[in-house]
């Protein structure tokens, strides 16, 4: 009997810690979250060419019909609504863009989230994955385990974990990052440069920062940028367009 009481009790214990647990993770996340600012904000109307929706997910659709896809994981603890200004540019090139919010903004806790974006469109033909930062890294583990189901992996100052070993897949790769006095911001880099397929497609922005690769503010631990959010953006832009059409 004494046995049954402690293990109950031990229970009612373990459900109380795992509740302050999650309600602690849910308020850190709340409140370290980066706010999208008033420029992405402004994106997230729809226009003559792109129709904004937002529900399970954010839908950017051009109104012309397409068969070009776009997903896009935000990075750690962001917003996602502060990627607007970037992905709202490239859906007015006839792509349809979906950005998949995430448990408390970490993207790490739904790495599969693109499965059910690309079962609900099965019109689109070819698919790019996109990510930034952590989204990026939770990105290449989706693509190191479902490769045959995207066409492309696009990552912004970003790069693989160790678990997400792409250097033997077929996947076309491009990773877009910023640089100061040439050298990559992010801290291990260059390291995980292996992890990648050997014909994977570097291209750096020098000037560029972390946090501009959005529109959320300064982040802490980032390089002071030397070009404006704008140029910044549109060199961006520029260079997923030109990456996606090369998938065709």
């Amino acid at each position: 009997m004494k046995t049954k009481k402690l293990l109950r009790y031990s229970l009612i214990v373990l459900g109380s810690l795992l509740v302050v647990v999650t309600l602690s993770l849910i308020g850190w996340s709340k409140i370290g979250t980066y706010p999208a600012h008033p420029a992405a904000q402004a994106a997230m109307e729809s226009s003559d060419q792109v129709a904004v929706s937002q529900g399970e997910w954010i839908t950017f659709t051009p109104q012309q019909e397409t068969d070009t896809g776009l997903i896009f994981y935000p990075g750690g603890l962001v917003e996602p609504a502060a990627y607007a200004s970037v992905l709202h540019q490239i859906a007015e090139q006839d792509i349809l863009v979906v950005i998949t919010p995430m448990p408390l903004n970490l993207a790490i806790f739904k790495v599969n989230a693109a499965n059910k974006v690309i079962q609900a469109y099965p019109e689109i033909s070819t698919w790019v994955l996109t990510g930034h930062s952590l989204g990026g890294a939770a990105a290449s583990i989706y693509a190191e385990n479902n490769p045959a189901a995207i066409d492309g992996l696009a990552l912004w100052d970003s790069y693989p974990p160790g678990s997400a070993d792409l250097s033997d897949n077929n996947l076309t790769v491009l990773s877009i990052y910023g640089t100061k006095d040439g050298a990559p911001n992010p801290n291990g880099f260059d390291e995980k440069r292996s992890l990648l397929p050997v014909d994977a497609q570097f291209d750096p922005i020098e000037g560029a920062s972390h946090a501009q690769f959005g529109d959320y503010g300064p982040q802490k631990g980032d390089v002071e940028p030397t070009i404006s959010l704008t140029e910044q953006h549109q060199r961006v832009v520029g260079i997923m367009l030109k990456f996606i059409a090369q998938l065709h």
